[in-house]
């Protein structure tokens, strides 16, 4: 029986046995009948008798993709999010969505090492020619399996050199050839090769120099081994929304001994939970739904707890109450610090740049379960934004677009920045400069970043300061448990990966500045 089917294939009508495959312009085709975007001529040249089929992609596939896909022009996507953003990738099982997941993110997190592994090995590298980002792809993953992820060796060769010889490559022989045997060459000689790497060959020239100059060598060193410790990422921080008890969040997750190693309380009021093999997905885990938690890593906490702690203060001094207090988070999504502000009982005007971003917020908060009584979005740029008349804001909350270079845990990409920042520095001065001047006198600026350079954080404050409009309120010991040994000499958050005590060790890097307008 003939039946028709259609694909997203432009201009082509082909009769292959039984099948009518009809072209189609329309973009409403169905993903179960063709996975594969590609040409009518691709998709049946070397296949012209197999019936067409839905395609699973193994781990390694997904991965040498993603890490061989070309980066489009104003996109903030890294590397694990363009892997995730696939439909193989989304269509895949979970335990296949967590290896490929990590063999990209490793990948990428050790891509300073391999390189320098692979150039020893190769007489020419990176691979020339038409199928030379995909062999690179596939040498690198190899060598992330054998040295860094502990992957058996038969596997971490043979199944990374199968995807090469997978239809959608067609890489030639030879280089399939060659690429097995550079892998077993590493396998043979790869611990010796690492000895002659260092872990700071991972973050670019640049970043090692600023860094070296403003925290001295060894927080250097320390920095970088915690933005490259691959244990950080079986661990995730919560905040919780003050609906709910630490308490009793904790011992609802400790009921999953089976999903969750640990569940530990952070001295900032965070929970940190150390994920199982079989943690599952997040939207899965203990009152996900019920909008109990957010994901949120401690230190980007912070920006909040230190606005909230400062207006209960002035609140206590003049015997008012904080709840209904106007603030404002400007550059707001994902919506972690919206939530503690709205948690904390404050009207927060949330503004967001990026629509996209600002569906993202709103979708965090009503999972959250806060009112839009309590919370205004607002989707323009925020230094376009001015108050009302009506509007009375105590405080301001900027977490201004940065180069990010104290996320690299999450983001090892960011690691490889050069001297080159476009125009962040002056978005973020003008950014700081347009909050200050809509503050009336006595409201409180908080301008943070998750940049370890002081040129978008320490000296964008400084700067400010020399307009004579504000004025620093320093942080003090003991004020936010576990961070004294932050604060700096003017008063400021100098958070850095890897330097503080216990379990803050493992954190983003950020900095924290909070002034009051004069």
């Amino acid at each position: 029986m003939n039946f028709a089917m259609k694909i997203n294939c432009f201009g082509a009508a082909l009769l292959l046995s039984n099948f009518v495959v009809i072209s189609s312009f329309a973009p409403s085709l169905s993903p179960h009948y063709c996975h594969v975007q590609k040409s009518w001529t691709q998709l049946f040249a070397s296949e012209s008798t197999e019936a067409i089929e839905t395609r699973t992609l193994s781990p390694r596939h997904l991965a040498i993709s993603a890490l061989t896909q070309k980066v489009k022009k104003n996109t903030d996507l890294d590397v694990v999010s363009r892997l995730e953003s696939t439909k193989y990738f989304q269509d895949s099982s979970q335990r296949d969505r967590a290896f490929a997941r990590n063999l990209v993110s490793t990948t990428s997190r050790r891509l300073g090492q391999i390189d320098t592994i692979l150039s020893e090995c190769c007489k020419t590298y990176p691979p020339k020619g038409k199928h030379g980002p995909t062999l690179q792809a596939c040498l690198r993953v190899g060598v992330a399996q054998l040295l860094f992820l502990d992957t058996p060796s038969f596997a971490a060769v043979k199944e990374t050199i199968d995807v090469l010889k997978d239809r959608s490559f067609r890489v030639p022989k030879p280089m399939v050839s060659f690429a097995n045997a550079i892998l077993r060459r590493v396998d043979r000689e790869g611990e010796e090769l690492l000895d002659q790497t260092d872990i700071c060959d991972n973050v670019s020239l640049f970043l090692r120099e600023q860094f070296e100059i403003q925290y001295g060598k060894d927080n250097t060193q320390k920095i970088v081994e915690q933005l490259l410790d691959e244990n950080a990422h079986h661990s995730v921080d919560l905040s919780i929304n003050s609906r709910y008890s630490v308490d009793d969040i904790v011992q609802e997750f400790e009921k999953y001994t089976d999903k969750f190693e640990s569940v530990t309380k952070l001295s900032n009021g965070s929970i940190r939970i150390l994920k199982g093999p079989d943690g599952g997905a997040i939207s899965s885990w203990p009152l996900y739904d019920d909008g109990a938690w957010w994901v949120q890593d401690v230190a980007s906490t912070l920006p909040a707890i230190a606005l909230t702690k400062v207006l209960e203060k002035k609140c206590k001094e003049n015997g008012s109450d904080m709840e209904g207090l106007q603030v404002v988070d400007c550059c707001a999504a994902p919506g972690g610090k919206t939530a503690q502000l709205l948690s904390a009982g404050f009207e927060v005007t949330a503004i967001e740049a990026n629509a996209r971003r600002s569906r993202r917020l709103l979708e965090n908060l009503e999972r959250l379960q806060f009112g839009e009584d309590k919370c205004h979005v607002v989707v323009k740029q925020g230094q376009e934004w001015n108050p009302d008349d009506s509007q009375n804001i105590a405080g301001i909350l900027v977490d201004v677009p940065c180069s990010a270079t104290g996320t690299g845990n999450k983001r090892p990409d960011v690691l490889r920045k050069d001297g080159d920042l476009g125009n962040l520095p002056e978005t973020q001065e003008i950014l700081a400069n347009h909050c200050a001047n809509i503050l009336n006198s006595g409201g409180v600026l908080v301008y943070a970043t998750c940049s370890l350079l002081k040129r978008e954080s320490e000296e964008q404050v400084l700067k400010l300061l020399e307009k004579g409009t504000m004025k620093i309120i320093p942080f003090e010991k003991g004020e936010i448990p576990g961070f004294d040994g932050a604060i700096d000499e003017h008063g400021f958050l100098r958070v850095l990966p890897g330097c503080l005590d216990d379990e803050l060790k493992q954190c983003d890097g950020f900095f924290v500045a909070r002034l009051e307008k004069i």
